[in-house]
């Protein structure tokens, strides 16, 4: 008989065999992320997931603590694509107009990413019932993403482009700024007033404000 017609052994569940750490993580997650986005939630498990990454729910229990904290690693990697993208723009090199025009085409394109809409949703609807999610995003997001754009005006204040008595707090009011109209859109599940939202237009008239009561007085 033809070793190929000798019976297979089956396969085995758990963590597997081929890839390191990272990548079995990374597997992972994208398993998580499909169920999340699928289920919801409060319909997903962790059952649903290792089913669906066709691991053991001891796999991910060896590097998650519960649903929350992986839903959380989903969010993180999101935010952290987002800075990658972010640290590839050379921001220093650009005057502050065409900077805070770079940031925002960035953030405005990644709320209009589907998943990252979809896990937006999520959040808003289970905030209430799960705060420890809004509390996870709201970390992410500052670490990932307000951090840079705060950088960014810290090194603008040095120079004596900006004038910001709090480049911390002025790079969260910005992207508030930037994303709230989208974010209006995404909870009321507004597809079409999302798609029609003339982005240019938007971000022009935020830099604009921003800008206003950022450029130091006697600047042109």
């Amino acid at each position: 008989m033809l070793d190929s017609q000798l019976p297979q052994p089956a396969a085995k569940r758990g963590r597997p065999r081929r890839g390191t750490d990272l990548a079995r993580t990374t597997a992972l997650i994208d398993a998580a992320t499909r169920v999340f986005l699928r289920e919801g939630y409060g319909l997903a498990s962790i059952g649903k997931v290792a089913a669906e990454a066709g691991v053991s729910t001891r796999t991910i229990y060896e590097r998650f603590k519960n649903k929350a904290d992986l839903l959380g690693a989903v969010i993180l990697r999101l935010m952290e694509r987002m800075s990658t993208v972010l640290a590839t723009v050379d921001l220093n090199r650009l005057e502050p107009r065409a900077a805070l025009m770079a940031i925002a085409r960035i953030m405005i394109e990644r709320a209009r990413d589907p998943d990252a809409a979809a896990l937006f949703r999520i959040i808003a609807a289970e905030a209430h019932r799960f705060p420890e999610l809004a509390a996870k995003k709201r970390a992410t997001d500052k670490r990932c993403v307000d951090h840079t754009v705060a950088e960014y005006f810290r090194d603008q204040v040095r120079r004596g482009a900006l004038s910001l008595a709090d480049p911390d707090r002025a790079a969260t009011l910005f992207l508030q700024m930037v994303c709230s109209e989208l974010h209006e859109s995404l909870l009321f599940g507004e597809d079409a007033a999302l798609a029609g939202l003339d982005g240019d237009s938007h971000l022009q008239h935020v830099i604009d404000i921003f800008l206003l009561g950022a450029t130091p007085r006697g600047a042109s």
